[in-house]
């Protein structure tokens, strides 16, 4: 069971890290299979798991895998043996009267016909777990059945919450950096300049907003005002984490010497750190530490970018008025000088009209 939960989290990887239709030795010398049908056929043996997602797969009565078979999204029709457990998330299994199942019969969202086939291991539906579930230790049962029984169904519950959040979170990364490409680099961008600061801002928030938010929300004129807060807030902390995200996708494509796309970067790298974060989450009483430092980090340079709106420690500088010309100018005060030779030769022109009219009045006397 545990080599099938560590091979799920490297198929649901490759699935979205690799976009090809079929991809061949995939891991442990096994099949990874995307949007395509597979064929095993009798006497054919195939060494390791077999993935397949979108799909469908016919194990031919006489085949052998000698792994694990999982199956998303599709059909599969099994009259072969499967060594290791058989899974099947949002698909239809049918198995053969003679097919063979060595380990675990895991169904989410499925439809399974088992008829007369062997299941050694045993059938879990998916369904009726408590999703998403937590590791309860101290409501194990008294006898070493119980205990075992119960680890697993935890251990279930917390691996699909584990991958479902992951590719939840990808998924939003990819519709994100459609829209607001702009907005989030320059939020990953805070991130890289300012990570303590945006640390210490997102930490503040984190102690004094749910005080304010829960204040808000007791009283009846301001409790819309706090939902919304609410509402900011986890919108915050999604922008902050894909956009840390956006910045692993860049940094793998520079170690890879690879040229991603920002919609692929942002998605890529989304889902890898989501895959770290939320795996680190779930080790018991420590795996908080992680996910909540990434996510106060982020949630800081959200608030500090103004939800990427603006740089910062840059301000909007106002736009001076052009001045005119030096020719312009120039233009102007030799104008002016004009000006002021026409008046003074009026002003002489004045004087002396003056003066001849006061000689004329004296040869009148």
């Amino acid at each position: 069971m545990k080599r099938f939960m560590f091979t799920s989290l490297v198929v649901i990887f490759i699935a979205l890290a690799i976009p090809v239709t079929a991809f061949a030795g995939g891991f442990e010398d096994g099949r990874v299979v995307f949007g395509t049908n597979f064929v095993l056929e009798s006497e054919e043996v195939l060494d390791g798991d077999l993935a397949v997602i979108g799909g469908s797969a016919t194990l031919e009565e006489g085949s052998v895998v000698t792994g694990s078979v999982f199956l998303v999204g599709g059909d599969i029709f099994a009259a072969g043996e499967i060594e290791g457990d058989l899974v099947i998330v949002g698909g239809n299994a049918n198995l053969g009267s003679n097919a063979v199942v060595g380990g675990d019969l895991v169904t989410f969202g499925a439809s399974v016909n088992r008829g007369t086939a062997q299941i050694e291991g045993d059938f879990i539906d998916g369904e009726a777990l408590n999703f998403p579930m937590d590791f309860r230790f101290a409501n194990w049962e008294s006898n070493s059945i119980g205990r075992i029984s119960s680890f697993r169904y935890s251990f279930v519950g917390n691996i699909l919450a584990y991958l479902f959040t992951s590719l939840m979170l990808a998924a939003l990364a990819v519709l994100v950096m459609m829209f607001l490409p702009k907005r989030t680099q320059l939020v990953a961008d805070t991130v890289v300049s300012q990570p303590v600061l945006a640390g210490a801002l997102g930490l503040l928030t984190a102690f004094v907003a749910p005080i304010l938010f829960f204040l808000l929300l007791i009283t009846i004129c301001f409790s819309v005002v706090g939902i919304v807060g609410a509402v900011v807030l986890a919108a915050a902390w999604v922008l902050g984490m894909i956009a840390m995200g956006l910045e692993v996708g860049n940094r793998l494509s520079e170690a890879t010497n690879q040229e991603f796309q920002p919609v692929v970067a942002a998605g890529l790298g989304t889902l890898i750190l989501s895959l770290v974060v939320n795996g680190i989450g779930l080790i018991p009483c420590i795996g908080w530490v992680a996910p909540f430092l990434l996510g106060i980090i982020g949630t800081g340079a959200v608030l500090m970018s103004r939800f990427g709106g603006q740089e910062y420690g840059v301000e909007a500088i106002p736009e001076e008025k052009p001045k005119l010309p030096a020719k312009t100018t120039s233009t102007t005060a030799k104008k002016t000088s004009s000006t002021a030779k026409k008046t003074s030769s009026t002003s002489k022109k004045t004087s002396s009209t003056a003066k001849k009219t006061s000689s004329t009045a004296k040869k009148k006397k």
